[in-house]
C-alpha cells in the first residue's frame, strides 16, 4: 500500500512540473514569434537609420584608458548552455581588450560572470520579449555614451547571441565605438536644429537601433533555446510518467492478487 501511494505522488508531481514546463514552452513560443516578427522592420529602420549617420559628419574618436564591454545575456532558467556561452565569449573578449568597465543585461549572465572573479560595474534586467526592450535601451545607451566619454575609453564592444536558427547558440561580437563619419555634401540639410545637434541626434539614433537589433536577437536566441530545452524536458517527463503509471499498474495488481490469496488462504 506504501509503495502505491508513493507511486501515486511521484506520478501527480511529474504531472504538475509537466504542466509548468509546458506553460513555461508556450510562453517562450510567443515571446519567439513576436521578437522575429519585430527583426524586419527593425532591420529596414536601421538601414536607413545608417544611411543618414553615413552623412551626418558625427564622431566619437577613441580614447586611451581601457576598454568597455557590454554583454546581452538571458534572465531566463532553462535555456541550456545558452549564458554559459555568453560568458565564456565575454571572458575571452575581456581578456584580448584588455581591462575596462563591463556592462551587463541578464542577471544569471551576471551571475556567470562573477563567479568567474570578472567584475560586473553596471548590470541590468533583461526584458523577457519586445514591450520592455525600449525602456532598457534607452538607459543602456546614456550609460554607454557616458562612460566611454568619462573614463576615455579606447573601444565599446558588445558580446551577444545573433539569431542562426532555433536551438543554434552562436556568440560572437560588435564592435559599437568608437565611430568617425564624414559630412557629406549630397546629404539633405538639417532644417530647424544646427548640424552638430543634427549629428548627436543621429549618432544617438545609431547606437540605440544598433543595439535594439543586436537584443532583439539574443531574447529570440534565449527564447529558442528555452524552447528545445523544454521540449526535451517534456520528452523526458513523458516517458518518466509512462514508466511510473507501469509500476503502479503493477503494484495494484500485486497488491490484488495478494488480496485474493489472502481471502483464498481463510477459506
Amino acid at each position: 500500500m506504501k509503495r502505491e501511494i508513493e507511486l501515486r505522488r511521484r506520478a501527480q508531481s511529474l504531472d504538475t512540473l509537466n504542466e509548468a514546463i509546458g506553460a513555461m514552452k508556450s510562453l517562450s513560443a510567443h515571446h519567439f514569434r513576436e521578437l522575429r516578427a519585430s527583426v524586419e522592420p527593425a532591420r529596414e529602420y536601421r538601414e536607413g537609420v545608417e544611411r543618414i549617420f553615413a552623412g551626418s559628419g558625427a564622431s566619437l574618436p577613441a580614447g586611451d584608458s581601457g576598454a568597455g564591454l557590454v554583454v546581452l545575456g538571458g534572465e531566463l532558467g532553462l535555456c541550456g548552455a545558452y549564458n554559459a556561452r555568453v560568458v565564456a565569449l565575454a571572458r575571452v573578449k575581456r581578456a584580448e581588450v584588455g581591462p575596462g568597465p563591463t556592462l551587463c543585461v541578464g542577471k544569471r549572465a551576471g551571475a556567470l560572470l562573477t563567479r568567474g572573479a570578472m567584475t560586473v560595474d553596471r548590470q541590468y534586467g533583461a526584458p523577457a520579449g519586445t514591450s520592455g526592450i525600449a525602456g532598457l535601451l534607452l538607459r543602456l545607451v546614456e550609460d554607454i555614451l557616458t562612460t566611454f566619454v568619462r573614463d576615455r575609453l579606447a573601444s565599446v564592444d558588445i558580446v551577444s547571441c545573433r539569431f542562426r536558427g532555433v536551438g543554434v547558440v552562436e556568440p560572437g561580437s560588435t564592435r559599437l565605438l568608437p565611430f568617425r563619419t564624414n559630412r557629406s555634401a549630397a546629404a539633405p540639410p538639417a532644417r530647424y536644429v544646427s548640424p552638430r545637434t543634427f549629428a548627436n541626434v543621429a549618432a544617438r539614433e545609431y547606437l540605440y537601433i544598433t543595439l535594439y537589433d543586436l537584443l532583439l536577437d539574443a531574447l529570440a536566441t534565449e527564447h529558442a533555446a528555452r524552447l528545445v530545452a523544454t521540449q526535451s524536458a517534456e520528452k523526458w517527463l513523458d516517458e518518466r510518467g509512462t514508466t511510473l503509471r507501469r509500476q503502479l499498474a503493477a503494484t495494484r495488481r500485486e497488491a490484488s492478487t495478494q488480496e485474493v490469496i489472502e481471502i483464498t488462504s481463510r477459506r
